[in-house]
């Protein structure tokens, strides 16, 4: 009888058949093997009777088959061979004994209803059948034993009905599932691919994007923003290192003024004006606005976007200076043509029509040099830079880089203690000192293991302010300190750590307090730590005082 395989057997690969294969006749074997020894046992006498000996080799031979043989490099129909076998060998095994052992059918018959077409499993039946008439016409059969023989079939037949629906039913359960599993793969590649290309399209604006939930977690950055505010891209909750300024090199904004730290308290704003200093020393005129991003399947949050309108500031800019240019070189001549025209008209001789026409000169040169004042005025009214005055006060400096430093030093487990004056006005510009405290107050939380800490302390005379900040950090050996201050040179400790770094920032730091009339020391020992000495001088005013 030919095998056929059902079409939809799809949950019958090579691997899952295999180990279907080792299971049923292991337990099929395994049943037989307890059998013979029950057997032996209780009724020895049958293994004197060569069909039930026989059956037993048959059965106890397919177990060793099935274990052997490597079924997965076979034709699908080929392990049918095992379950036919099965069925010939329990025939021979209960044959001749009132069908006794004829519930083992039930292995081959559950197995080829499991894994197999229907066609087979009514073949299968049917040679159980003909075993059937087989043993009871040899054997003689009274109404009893045709009642057991009826019995047992019905049951067979019950029993691979059922295996084969459930079997059905699983499989059509399997192919739902892979259906909706192709489904939701192509949904979610879909998905996927919508996502990335949102990402590329975003990355690709000149814009800064920075979105925010309503607790103020970065749920993502483009690459303007990093970018623009210098941040890590694998460490974006950490400080950029880049500073905004209300004005251009006036003070600092406070960690709550900033737009990001606004944005994520909710605030809504448009257009709201900063200055910003990048970590290469370049000024950027920001345009910071919110919108509030409200969907149905997510939590509301918060986009920022920041314009750098520098391009058009300097445009502003060189707009008012044409300005200012064309308007002093039409100023002059008409001050001088208002001039003459009012030396004329003082002269009493004038007749009537020249009279006349020179207060028309007058007038014409009165109102265009209105008109060129207006012009002037209002190119002046736009976003202007104000200049900082060159004193500043030290510790409001120190506290604003301490606002942005905070969290960077917590999530590396490093305590920040200060012990600091309210105020203390030192010569500087304002910008440019929160630079270099910045730079320093970055090293030392670099350069600093979890657990450690950094102290800050500031002592006041009268011609200086001498700041120092202390950490416990991984420290730099004597023979680097020398050289510390050189442009791209790192110490020994720093390149054996896993901190990133350019070696720019301490000869940034000299360079800057240097400007200011200042002076910066460094002293360091390895593993115990390091500390950064700057004077700044004070205004001259309070020397007096």
């Amino acid at each position: 009888m030919p095998v056929q395989v059902p079409p939809n057997d799809e949950g019958s690969s090579p691997s899952s058949r295999t180990r279907s294969v080792w299971l049923l006749q292991l337990v099929l074997g395994a049943s037989v093997v307890i059998t013979v020894l029950l057997t032996q046992a209780l009724e020895p006498s049958l293994f004197a009777v060569w069909t039930f000996s026989t059956g037993v080799a048959i059965v106890i031979a397919l177990t060793a088959v099935a274990i052997i043989v490597p079924w997965h490099r076979l034709p699908r129909n080929a392990v049918a061979f095992i379950p036919f076998g099965d069925i010939i060998g329990i025939g021979l095994l209960s044959f001749g004994t009132d069908l006794r052992f004829g519930f083992f059918w039930v292995f081959p018959v559950t197995w080829i209803a499991t894994h197999f077409a229907v066609s087979l499993l009514i073949g299968t039946l049917a040679t159980v059948g003909v075993i059937i008439v087989i043993d009871a016409a040899a054997n003689g059969s009274g109404p009893a034993t045709a009642l057991r023989l009826i019995v047992v079939l019905l049951s067979l037949t019950f029993i691979g009905i059922t295996a084969y629906l459930s079997s059905r039913q699983t499989r059509a359960f399997k192919q739902l599932l892979r259906r909706q599993a192709s489904r939701l793969q192509g949904t979610l590649q879909r998905v996927t691919g919508q996502e990335r290309r949102v990402s590329q399209v975003l990355n690709g604006l000149d814009t800064g994007i920075a979105r925010m939930s309503s607790d103020g977690e970065i749920l993502a950055l483009n690459d303007t923003y990093l970018s623009l505010y210098g941040i890590d891209r694998d460490e974006p909750q950490r400080p950029g290192s880049a500073v905004e300024y209300a004005t251009l090199r006036g003070e600092p904004l406070s960690e709550s003024e900033r737009p990001f730290a606004r944005a994520a308290r909710g605030e809504q704003f448009d257009d709201e004006r900063a200055w910003l200093f990048d970590a290469d020393g370049n000024w950027h005129a920001l345009s910071a606005s919110t919108r509030r991003l409200v969907s149905s399947d997510e939590p509301e949050s918060t986009l920022l976007i920041v314009h750098d309108i520098t391009a058009l500031i300097e445009a502003e800019r060189a707009r008012e200076r044409l300005a200012a240019t064309v308007s002093h070189e039409l100023r002059n001549p008409l001050t001088a043509i208002i001039g003459h025209a009012d030396l004329a008209l003082d002269d009493p001789n004038l007749s009537p029509k020249v009279r006349e026409q020179l207060e028309v000169i007058a007038g014409a040169g009165e109102r265009m040099q209105k008109l060129i004042s207006e012009i002037l005025a209002n190119s002046r009214g736009v976003f202007r830079e104000k200049e900082a005055p060159r004193t500043a006060d030290a510790m409001r400096i120190i506290t604003s880089s301490l606002e942005s430093f905070r969290p960077a030093a917590a999530s590396r487990r490093v305590a920040i203690f200060d012990d600091l004056p309210e105020t203390a006005e030192v010569v500087g510009d304002a910008f440019r000192l929160r630079q270099a405290f910045d730079n320093i107050l970055s090293n030392a939380i670099k350069y600093t293991p979890g657990g450690g800490s950094i102290r800050l302390s500031a002592d006041v005379d009268d011609d200086n302010v001498v700041l120092r900040f202390a950490d416990t950090g991984i420290g730099i050996a004597a023979e680097d300190l020398p050289r510390i201050f050189d442009p791209y040179f790192r110490s020994r400790a720093a390149r054996d750590s896993s901190a990133p770094g350019t070696g720019l920032g301490m000869g940034i730091v000299r360079g800057i307090i240097e400007e200011n009339g200042g002076t910066v020391k460094i002293e360091s020992e390895v593993e115990s730590g390091t500390t950064v000495t700057v004077t700044l001088p004070v205004p001259a005013k309070d020397r007096e005082e």
